[in-house]
């Protein structure tokens, strides 16, 4: 399973052409096959990533409104993909990543996708050692996708 956890729970255009850039099949070898779930604290966002995942012909898709993973069991995903809620503060973004080390399997990859001029390199030094690794991926219009492993 793929998780999308976002502030915003569509694919933007960076995380669209990131996804098919950086050799897809080694990082979400079942992308288009596995389920995927996406999640908002947004009902909106929830309604758009819906209809997303409609146009996008995603069949084996979940949208549900939530603050992220505090309702999913450990060990769920292969690869979780956040642009996470910056605005929401560094204690709201840290239970985030917390919870997504939870919900990865071994060896399932977290990417984050966070602007530069918002703290991406502490980011990207704090997820370092909640992970124990954090390295960034690409960097591109003021912001940087970073990819840490459980």
């Amino acid at each position: 399973a793929v998780a999308l956890a976002r502030h915003n729970a569509k694919l933007n255009n960076l995380e669209s052409t990131f996804i098919h850039r950086h050799n897809s099949k080694k990082y979400f070898p079942d992308y288009l096959t596995s389920q995927i779930v996406m999640s908002d604290v947004n009902p909106r966002a929830v309604a758009l990533a819906r209809h997303n995942a409609k146009l996008n012909n995603l069949e084996s898709t979940f949208c549900y409104c939530d603050d992220g993973f505090s309702a999913v069991v450990a060990n769920t995903f292969g690869a979780i993909l956040c642009n996470p809620p910056i605005r929401a503060g560094n204690e709201v973004m840290m239970r985030m990543f917390v919870n997504a080390l939870r919900c990865l399997k071994v060896e399932g990859n977290l990417f984050a996708v966070i602007r530069t001029a918002q703290g991406a390199k502490s980011w990207q030094k704090r997820l370092k050692v909640l992970f124990d690794n954090c390295e960034m991926m690409e960097i591109k219009k003021g912001y940087r996708v970073l990819r840490c492993q459980k």
